[in-house]
């Protein structure tokens, strides 16, 4: 049986076609000819731009690094994360104005240094260009939960120190804000070269890898949190105007994982803050529909909702899951035998974070891929999935080892601060494992298990670890050992002025102060000299009978603090017992003038006014003094003829009264 006729589509009669032409019965149908191409995208003008621009930002990082080998002293690291000693100690430095004039340039600009001037986004580029000309286009990582990983990183870095300070009822640092925008010790804040390493491995390829483009900026970075703040109320924006035909070359062209055509289509702007303001999507733009420009701030306007059905790559339980694994690995490898900072520590825990989903689906799914390897195929590992294997539970492993001695190592510095007892203490002997309280001695009892514990099964020392056994070894009345964890802390941290002054005052407590004053020394190359280091150098060099150099350091350490009465006092009253009582009057003068009314300063004072000749000087202060004063220094030989003279004046004075 014949097929019927298939019915055609209702329409006009388009021009008959030549052959058609003359011919009855036959129907005209229409020359079709090739579909019509969608807009093509043009390269980036941009991106040569950026790339010139972070070139000179480069440029400008090693000229400051050429400055401060060759000159010795240099402006301080401009860094964000200098900010963090800003707020916690109160050094205002370059690094901390620099935060503040780039959010200020955020609130006017949008997001655009992170996409122009940060050298981990340069990273993150060129190993997103390198990958790419392997034929490998990363595939980025959609997370809930892990993107407010850099949230909670700035919270800690800049906020908790100042909530912890309002806390404890003081916005202000313990020793207020000074001046630290120059530096002779550059690199005392930042990694060594292997952690420096590790960092632009982890942060750079294996980022980029496994969370495709920009993956640190979005998971790993806090300071991208501020700026993304600060964004959200910055009238900068991506707009959109009517010649857009929704093609979607932007999505395909934007490196930082903005989903431009759907928010533009749905806001008439970009609203994500992960936008860097790279201004890819607006030159590649076909019909030239987007553009920068200023509009009412998503914070300030009543958005509609993301459209619904957003992919994620994991379902809500995984992502608590998986955040909750994320989290314990940060805590796990931050600061893991001295090692990684903070910044290196997230991006492991969200690595951490993302091969353990990983590892669970070779479990579970059938097929699996990570990027161009495919681990898994019709529910067999492949020779790749089998090596991806090893290597994960391996990290794994590790992982969890890390957070065991972490965890002992964290309890034991616990219940180290929990002994009740001060430096003070123990050095002047007023505490020993005899008069330790019960609940101090459990306390004691615990850090030592945990601090050995941690010592023992760590796959490498740890100064601090070595400082809290040392800690325990002086309460236990064990000076030995407590010199040999010292100086044990000391060899694995030999750049660390705080394990060199420890080990300065463990010595000055054991009365051996040359070598006390060699690690004081040392101590002052490492760091900033500050006025308490040369205190504390001068008395040693006092108690050591080295008068002329001990004048040196506190002359040094009044100029580094001219508010403290200490060390002026103690460079006088040393003065007038080396012999030099006319040299001790100025010193002595500043103290009074700093401590009015202190007994001990007028007493030094005037016994130097006296013993250099200044009788009407050292008169006119005891006339001044208290009676309690007078009868201390009636006792002193030098002032006995002055006194004599003054009761004698006072004796003869004529009366005063009408006439």
């Amino acid at each position: 049986m014949a097929n019927p006729p298939r019915p055609r589509a209702p329409g006009p009669a388009p021009a008959a076609g030549p052959q058609a032409v003359g011919r009855p019965g036959v129907i005209p149908l229409p020359l079709l000819g090739p579909p019509p191409r969608p807009p093509t995208a043009r390269t980036s003008s941009r991106g040569r731009w950026r790339a010139a621009v972070l070139i000179m930002v480069h440029l400008v990082v090693a000229a400051h690094l050429t400055h401060a080998a060759m000159a010795g002293r240099t402006l301080s690291p401009v860094e964000p994360s200098e900010a963090m000693y800003t707020l916690e100690l109160g050094w205002v430095n370059a690094g901390a104005l620099f935060l503040i004039v780039a959010l200020l340039g955020t609130l006017a600009l949008g997001r655009f240094f992170c996409g122009w001037g940060c050298h981990l986004v340069a990273l993150q580029d060129l190993c997103g260009w390198i990958m790419r000309q392997l034929g490998v286009r990363p595939k980025p990582f959609r997370s809930r939960f892990l993107v407010w990983f850099p949230t909670g990183l700035a919270f800690y870095m800049f906020g908790w120190p100042t909530v912890r300070r309002w806390w404890l009822g003081s916005l202000v640092p313990p020793a207020g804000f000074t001046n630290h925008l120059a530096t002779t010790h550059f690199w005392a804040t930042f990694p060594g070269p292997a952690m420096a390493a590790v960092t632009f491995l982890i942060c750079g390829f294996a980022a980029v890898y496994l969370l495709g483009a920009k993956g640190f900026c979005t998971y790993g970075c806090p300071y991208g949190a501020l700026f993304g703040a600060v964004d959200r109320v910055s009238p900068a924006r991506i707009l959109v105007n009517e010649a857009c035909t929704g093609c979607g070359v932007c999505t395909a062209t934007c490196t930082s994982n903005v989903r431009v055509r759907e928010e533009v289509k749905q806001y008439g702007m970009v609203v994500d803050s992960g936008c860097m303001k790279c201004l890819d999507c607006v030159s590649v733009c076909p019909t030239q529909a987007l553009s920068f420009g200023y509009a009412v701030p998503p914070a300030l306007r009543a958005t509609p909702p993301r459209p619904v059905g957003r992919p994620y790559d994991l379902s809500p339980s995984q992502e608590v899951v998986v955040a909750a694994i994320g989290l314990a690995a940060l805590f796990a490898f931050r600061g893991l035998y001295d090692g990684p900072p903070l910044l290196l520590a997230g991006a492991l825990g969200v690595a951490t974070a993302y091969v353990t989903f990983q590892m669970f689906r070779l479990l579970t799914a059938r097929e699996v891929a990570i990027q161009n390897l495919r681990l898994k195929a019709a529910g067999k590992l492949r020779p790749v999935g089998w090596g991806f294997t090893i290597v994960g539970l391996g990290w794994l492993l590790f992982t969890a080892h890390s957070a065991f001695v972490q965890w002992h190592r964290s309890w034991g510095q616990y219940y180290v601060e929990r002994t009740g007892l001060t430096w003070e203490e123990v050095r002047t002997g007023a505490a020993n494992g005899d008069r330790l309280s019960s609940k101090e001695r459990e306390a004691a009892g615990r850090a030592y298990t945990s601090l050995a514990t941690a010592d023992r099964w760590g796959l490498m020392e740890v100064g601090e670890v070595k400082l809290g056994l040392a800690w325990l070894a002086i309460l236990r009345d064990d000076p030995g050992e407590a010199e040999r964890q010292l100086r044990a802390a000391v060899r694995l941290n030999p750049r660390s002025p705080r394990h060199r002054q420890l080990l300065a005052e463990f010595l000055v407590w054991r009365g051996r102060l040359p070598e006390a004053l060699a690690e004081w020394q040392e101590r002052l190359q490492l760091t900033e000299p500050t006025a308490q280091d040369q205190f504390q150098i001068a008395t040693l060099l006092e108690e050591m009978g080295q008068p002329n150099e001990a004048a040196a350091y506190y002359r040094t350490c009044i100029a580094l603090a001219p508010s403290s009465r200490e060390a002026p006092f103690r460079l006088g009253a040393m003065l007038r017992r080396s012999g030099r009582p006319a040299e001790a009057v100025e010193p002595l003068r500043v103290a009074q003038r700093l401590a009015r009314g202190d007994p001990q300063v007028n007493l030094e004072l005037c016994l130097a006014y006296a013993e250099s000749g200044s009788s009407q000087a050292a008169v006119e202060l005891l006339h001044q003094a208290d009676p309690a004063l007078r009868d201390q220094l009636a006792k002193m030989p030098s002032l006995q003829k002055i006194l004599e003279e003054m009761s004698k004046g006072d004796h003869e004075a004529p009366r005063s009264g009408p006439g």
